[in-house]
């Protein structure tokens, strides 16, 4: 076996030792990840925005569609204003001249007739209704409702995404808080073998009772530290099962292969942004406005039909059904320049949403190469932790051999332990730093195919 081959080896058995996860073995992180796409919070109150859009569309284009109502009145009344129709004075002396020359009463005397402007128990029942034959308004809001429902699904979309950011990093956040538990167990297990070769070498003779008290000391050291990291995990595990919308005391399953040391995005598909599609989006929703506030000062035409019947109350005859159809035009001459005005804000909207969305694209362009630039430093920095993790263990063995020997202080030995320790915390941080990182990349290039 060559030198190049033994140390890989080498690393290999590290990582086997102190870093048992790795970001290709994600068969339990994907089930996760469809988890929380299922199940969280976030996600449902999204979608309840989208099914509220897809209702207001509807509700946009039930404007083409007829309008029936029933419109039923009945009026009584006493008093007021009165019209005096002289029919007695009319009729009278007409009818008095006929009864002399027929010499009969045939043609009795008549009143005078009162009668008064509001209707008196009368009843009016119909059925109204209405139709839009022309109404640019009406036309132009469906389409925004419409593209409406595009963005709110872009906006579902670009949650999704984030989402499995988050539940990816608390994921590898959860298995390194596991690893800081395993680092300082081991190291708490180094502090008891080193306490027990002092305590056998104080008894022995060959050293003083301040080394035990030392080695004592570390191990409680340890055991504190050790109690941290495991707070730490409790509240990391807690919150990756906070994103799953589970019980943040759930049993979370941590991947148990590795194929490889370093990872990275492996894949080159790099899709658009949802944040520029949105912007694209809102973009054509101001160009809609734009129009909408234009074809304002456009004339409108509808069509009705009313089918009823009225008369006098509770009494219905032949005389009592009708039926009224109209067609009506309006068409706004003058308001005050309103229109205008809310043209040209809707101008300066559509401005300002193409001003940004250049500006975004330019953003998310410098975010993507940020990020790749990161996680070349992060594998960079990875490889660097392995190497010097190894060194520390093999400086470590050689140190507590030569100690044992009694060629080394047990300064130099504890020295040597702590640096043992930092490394492999450190390689730790470093993977997490390398996931998260890839995670970023994966973020920023929108590669994770939904």
């Amino acid at each position: 076996m060559n030198r190049k081959t033994a140390l890989k080896s080498l690393i290999l058995l590290i990582l086997g030792c102190w870093l048992p996860f790795s970001v290709f073995s994600q068969s339990p992180l994907q089930g996760y990840i469809d988890e929380a796409l299922k199940n969280n919070l976030g996600i449902q109150k999204q979608d309840f925005a989208l099914q509220r859009s897809l209702y207001a569309l509807k509700e946009a284009k039930g404007l083409f569609l007829p309008d029936v109502e029933l419109n039923t009145s009945y009026l009584t009344s006493g008093g007021g204003r009165k019209i005096e129709i002289p029919i007695g004075d009319l009729l009278n002396p007409v009818y008095s001249t006929l009864n002399s020359l027929t010499g009969s009463g045939k043609f009795p005397q008549v009143d005078n007739v009162s009668q008064t402007f509001n209707p008196n128990n009368y009843y009016d029942a119909k059925v109204h209704t209405t139709l839009p034959l022309y109404n640019a308004e009406i036309i132009y809001n469906s389409r925004i409702k419409k593209e409406q429902i595009t963005m709110q699904q872009i906006e579902l979309r670009l949650y999704k995404r984030e989402l499995i950011k988050q539940v990816k990093l608390a994921y590898y956040g959860y298995e390194q808080s596991l690893q800081a538990i395993k680092i300082f167990e081991n190291g708490i297990a180094l502090a008891k073998e080193n306490l027990r070769i002092n305590q056998s070498m104080v008894k022995n003779g060959k050293a003083i009772r301040t080394v035990v008290a030392r080695s004592e000391n570390e191990l409680t050291g340890l055991e504190t530290q050790l109690e941290n990291a495991r707070t730490e995990s409790l509240n990391a595990a807690a919150y990756f099962n906070f994103l799953l919308n589970k019980p943040l005391n759930s049993t979370i399953e941590i991947s148990e292969n590795e194929n490889t040391i370093v990872g990275s995005d492996s894949s080159s598909h790099s899709g658009k942004r949802e944040e520029l599609t949105a912007l694209e989006s809102l973009n054509q929703i101001n160009t809609l406005s734009v129009k909408l506030t234009r074809v304002a000062v456009l004339p409108k035409l509808s069509t009705f039909v009313d089918v009823g019947a009225q008369g006098d109350f509770l009494k219905v005859n032949k005389d009592a059904p009708y039926y009224l159809f109209g067609v009506t035009l309006s068409w706004q001459i003058f308001n005050g320049n309103r229109n205008k005005n809310k043209t040209q804000q809707a101008l300066l909207d559509l401005k300002s949403t193409e001003t940004q969305t250049e500006q975004a694209s330019q953003q998310l362009e410098l975010e993507v190469i940020t990020a790749q630039n990161k996680l070349n430093a992060a594998l960079q920095a990875f490889k660097a932790s392995v190497s010097q993790s190894s060194l520390s263990l093999q400086y470590y063995k050689d140190e507590q051999r030569l100690y044992k020997e009694g060629q080394a202080l047990y300064l130099e030995l504890l020295d040597a332990q702590t640096r043992l320790i930092n490394d492999q915390l450190k390689q730790s941080i470093a993977y997490l730093n390398m996931l998260t990182r890839t995670t970023e990349l994966e973020r920023a290039k929108a590669s994770y195919i939904l």
